[in-house]
């Protein structure tokens, strides 16, 4: 799908050129401005993309090489197998202010057209493209089949960490065989870092067996277009309750998707009918409120609501 790097902003270079063509780049840059990098990311994008997508992402990429300066390798398959051999190649880099008047920061992206004919070559070229003794991320976006990341031993076993979406990933993604399943994160989850926090910082005023003692039934409401975080704040919300003791089995739990005015409700429904708990985040106003009473008083909160950014996530995915 040359769309993809066609989309893409930078300068075609011979694939052969690519540091000639950088060393050009920065040849009217002053001396003391830093082209010094931290990590290596390699965005991948699957056959789910599109053009529009893709330089969304970039810019996504971009907005996150500001703040933490790496070497970007952009990888835009052709999935037409028909096609003969081919790699193109692009180069992009830019500067920027740091926090200082004299910080001054500069990044290079690197773009990477290929035709599955000449998919036998592409881990050589990566490696070439990568900045040597740093650390190396990689971010498969919007495959559609697991199976077909498969191809790329090379990225999933020598990256620290390997990121994926679970709103747009494939089915199979959470039972796909990860040659290294400690390294693997989920950008929705992480999205849901903020939401998360303002849970855990109503909830720990209460002890775990208050908790989840009596606890019948949890009900989650979502607007449609989250159903991948709520998935995740759900799976957080187990984990929670088995850490204290709950007993998941006799704890009735339900999802329902909707198109109402909250971004998201959860409800905690008690056998003894007096205790209760009550969270309504609507993340277009910034605006959450918790009820409960477990026990200890009934006890009101009002706290802001809303998701990561997604060079914020990427960070989030990628360091913690």
């Amino acid at each position: 799908m040359p769309e993809f790097f066609d989309a893409l902003p930078g300068q075609e270079v011979p694939v052969g050129g690519i540091a000639a063509g950088f060393k050009k780049i920065w040849a009217d840059t002053p001396a003391q401005e830093s082209r010094a990098v931290q990590l290596n990311l390699v965005l991948h994008l699957g056959r789910n993309s599109s053009a529009a997508d893709a330089l969304g992402q970039f810019q996504n990429t971009l907005s996150f090489a500001r703040r933490y300066p790496c070497r970007v390798v952009v990888l835009c398959p052709d999935y037409d197998g028909s096609l003969p051999p081919e790699l193109r190649a692009k180069i992009y880099g830019e500067c920027f202010f740091g926090k200082a008047k004299n910080d001054t920061r500069c990044v290079e992206f690197v773009i990477l057209h290929y035709t599955m004919a000449a998919r036998q070559h592409l881990e050589s070229q990566v490696s070439v493209c990568l900045s040597t003794d740093l650390p190396l991320y990689y971010w498969a976006h919007a495959f559609n089949e697991s199976r077909r990341i498969a191809d790329y031993s090379y990225l999933l076993t020598r990256s620290q960490r390997v990121l994926f979406d679970s709103a747009i990933a494939p089915p199979d993604t959470f039972t796909y065989p990860w040659p290294n399943l400690s390294a693997v994160r989920d950008l929705a989850y992480t999205r849901t870092l903020p939401l998360r926090q303002n849970l855990g910082q109503f909830l720990s005023r209460y002890t775990s067996a208050l908790i989840g003692e009596a606890l019948k039934t949890i009900a989650l409401r979502h607007d449609v277009k989250y159903a991948a975080e709520a998935g995740c704040l759900l799976g957080w919300i187990k984990k929670g309750l088995a850490r204290g003791g709950a007993d998941l089995a006799a704890i009735g739990f339900t999802v329902t998707p909707e198109n109402g005015p909250s971004s998201f409700e959860l409800t905690f429904d008690y056998a003894d009918g007096k205790k209760i708990f009550h969270w309504r985040a609507d993340l277009a106003q910034n605006h959450a409120e918790f009820t409960g009473d477990l026990g200890t008083g009934r006890t009101t909160l009002t706290l802001g609501a809303h998701l990561l950014t997604p060079e914020a996530a990427l960070a989030e995915a990628m360091f913690f």
